[in-house]
């Protein structure tokens, strides 16, 4: 049984082009979709340095490849037995699905995964010192490809030399790094993913993530905006 946290307006800045299949029908569209706000920008301009927020709302900020930063809103919560699948939406009704910070569900994009499956989806405080295996299936709409599947190694690792630059460099034991490493042949595999564990909300939950749709296509997943 699904349980839907509605909105009746948000503001968004999207750069995304996604209508999810199977799950976002009216009136849950006309509700965020209708009211929402966009605006547009260069590529070399950041739309949510500015963004209005409000605090009642729950915010996403993601960046595409060679694209400005969006803010997309959460419009409902799906429950599933291997954890609530958020439904992210941005002003143009672009949407991003989320289920324990990863992405499984896209649409519009240059290169879109429709669904996304795990055979174990541990939770990160679970994550063994040693790391463990995964396998992830997943749809793609491009070429109609179904059941695509890779397999993974997960594990935790040291935070990046590289911090992200909107992510608050608070003390190392605030967050805790994740990396999904594909095991595929060097030809086909995806780059890593990689995941920050926070707090969030009071809750502890992935903060900040970078994920690979294709070679061309990644994206960088912030909760917004940044606690300290």
């Amino acid at each position: 049984m699904k349980s839907r946290t509605f909105f009746n307006c948000f503001f968004g800045l999207g750069i995304l082009v996604l209508v999810l299949s199977a799950c976002t029908t009216s009136p849950i569209w006309s509700d965020v979709v209708g009211s929402a706000y966009s605006g547009k920008y260069s590529a070399s301009h950041d739309p949510t340095a500015l963004a209005p927020i409000n605090p009642a709302f729950r915010y996403l900020r993601v960046e595409v490849s060679h694209s400005p930063a969006a803010l997309l809103v959460l419009g409902y919560v799906d429950a599933h037995p291997d954890g609530p699948v958020e439904v992210w939406y941005s002003s143009k009704g672009e949407v991003i699905r989320l289920q324990n910070g990863r992405v499984v569900g896209t649409a519009g994009l240059a290169f879109d995964w429709t669904r996304v499956w795990f055979d174990v989806l541990p939770s990160w405080q679970s994550v063994p010192p040693s790391g463990l295996n995964m396998t992830r299936w997943h749809d793609e709409k491009k070429g109609y490809i179904a059941g695509t599947q890779q397999r993974l190694q997960l594990q935790a690792v040291s935070p990046p030399t590289a911090w992200p630059s909107k992510l608050p460099k608070l003390m190392v034991s605030d967050y805790l790094w994740f990396q999904e490493t594909d095991l595929g042949v060097a030809a086909d595999k995806l780059p890593p993913s990689v995941y920050a564990l926070g707090t969030y909300r009071g809750q502890r939950r992935i903060v900040y993530s970078e994920q690979c749709l294709s070679f061309e296509l990644c994206l960088k997943l912030q909760l917004w905006p940044p606690q300290a």
